[in-house]
């Protein structure tokens, strides 16, 4: 970090400095508040966030993390206050970083200011509310501990995205979005945990909060399995694609660039992340049944025979058989049987007509006739996209979805579907793959 952060630009270091030192102000203007009186509190709390932090999960995106302590956090707000949990968080943090995880200087200098601010804009977020909203009485107090959890996620996230940027010299948004927008699940998951352990507190005694570091163990235990079963998949993925390139070297990347052009569509489709998932399988394994076709015909340069169509034509099947054998690609197994559909009801293997083929399959079909037609073969080099444009307009609606053909040729002539050209597209797809974790 401190060689990286040596070449790092201008921007970055006045932001990290500008951060740590708007940190130690923020601390020094709440710090006049705190409630000497619940110091043993404050200590128990140290202590607990301390432990819940060896539990921390690391994400499989972007380096980003979910920590444990995240509940003892806001229900530390709740009961305690914005004064005491900068102090709790600014021990807490100096005693992880420094004596658990070992981070260099330059990083821990960085990250305690980081948690006083969230804790401390969080918990400031919560008290605004009158007392009758945040007494534990009534429900109510479940809206400011929204407000909060809302603050307390986004100063956090947004903060680091920055850093994370200006390093990286991409956009911090895109950052955001990348890397953590999607672990909202994970932090408002935590927000009932934190709801109940103040309110177990309250009413039972501070010796009740122990209890629930054993649920989150348990909760960090069982996300650690659900990530190594993700990495599973993937690598299961990865590796029948290879299989697909070195069956057939003429096409090597091409199950990767196909996957790609049908994500590009099916976002610009605004499908559901789930969709988007099936796609991407579906489009990487979408030749998956030609390693059952014999080489001669696979490699053969002239015209195939009528028989050797046919043999060739069973490859949708037979992929199909294969993906569906496998649970978590069943769903995708669909797109692999129909992706050579058409329309007009001139495809195979089933002879569907429009409608009557998945959206997904149809997608399929569009972009790897795009990446086929623009793509060099040993007997030919690729056409221009131009040309390409040419054979989409002639022939959609009939061998091509009219939408999905239509949606194509905008994106295009918009300059947003550039050809892809990748160097290594086994580590590309393995890449793509984690984006999904």
């Amino acid at each position: 970090m401190n060689g990286d952060f040596a070449k790092s630009t201008i921007g970055f270091k006045l932001y990290y400095f500008g951060f740590i030192i708007a940190g130690m102000l923020f601390f020094a203007f709440l710090i006049p508040d705190f409630p000497l009186e619940r110091f043993r509190e404050v200590l128990l709390f140290v202590g607990l966030i301390v432990v819940a932090d060896t539990a921390q999960i690391s994400l499989p995106r972007g380096g980003a993390s979910i920590y444990a302590s995240s509940p003892f956090d806001l229900a530390g707000i709740i009961l305690l206050g914005a004064p005491a949990m900068v102090v709790v968080e600014a021990l807490a943090s100096f005693l992880t970083e420094v004596f658990l995880q070992r981070r260099p200087a330059i990083k821990f200098a960085f990250n305690v200011p980081l948690l006083i601010v969230t804790v401390g804009l969080a918990g400031m977020a919560y008290h605004a509310f009158p007392d009758e909203w945040t007494s534990l009485d009534s429900p109510r107090f479940l809206l400011p501990l929204m407000v909060c959890s809302i603050v307390y996620y986004l100063v956090n996230t947004i903060a680091i995205s920055i850093v994370i940027g200006l390093q990286s010299g991409k956009s911090p948004l895109q950052t955001w979005i990348h890397n953590y927008m999607w672990t909202s699940v994970h932090i408002f998951a935590f927000l009932p945990i934190g709801a109940i352990l103040a309110l177990v507190y309250t009413y039972a005694g501070p010796w009740t909060t122990v209890l629930f570091l054993v649920p989150i163990f348990l909760a960090r235990y069982s996300f650690k399995l659900y990530i190594e079963m993700k990495e599973a998949h993937i690598n299961t993925v990865a590796a029948l694609t290879s299989a697909i390139d070195a069956n057939d070297p003429f096409t090597h990347g091409h199950s990767y660039r196909v996957s790609r052009y049908a994500l590009r569509i099916g976002r610009a489709m605004r499908l559901s992340a789930r969709d988007l998932e099936i796609l991407e399988y579906g489009a990487l394994l979408h030749d998956i049944g030609k390693i059952a076709i014999q080489h001669d015909i696979l490699m053969k340069k002239g015209k195939l025979s009528d028989q050797e169509f046919m043999t060739l034509k069973q490859h949708p099947v037979v992929g199909a058989e294969i993906v569906e054998n496998l649970k978590f690609l069943g769903e995708a197994a669909q797109l692999v049987r129909y992706h050579h559909e058409q329309p007009n009801g001139k495809g195979y293997p089933d002879g569907l007509k429009g409608d009557e083929i998945p959206i997904g399959a149809r997608i399929v079909l569009v972009v790897d006739a795009f990446d086929a037609m623009t793509s060099d073969r040993p007997y030919r080099k690729g056409l221009e996209v131009e040309r390409v444009m040419e054979q989409f307009e002639k022939f959609k609606g009939e061998q091509f979805d009219l939408d999905v053909a239509n949606l194509l040729l905008d994106l295009v002539r918009r300059g947003e579907f550039p050809l892809i050209v990748e160097t290594d597209p086994t580590t590309a797809i393995y890449e793509s793959l984690r984006e999904r974790l």
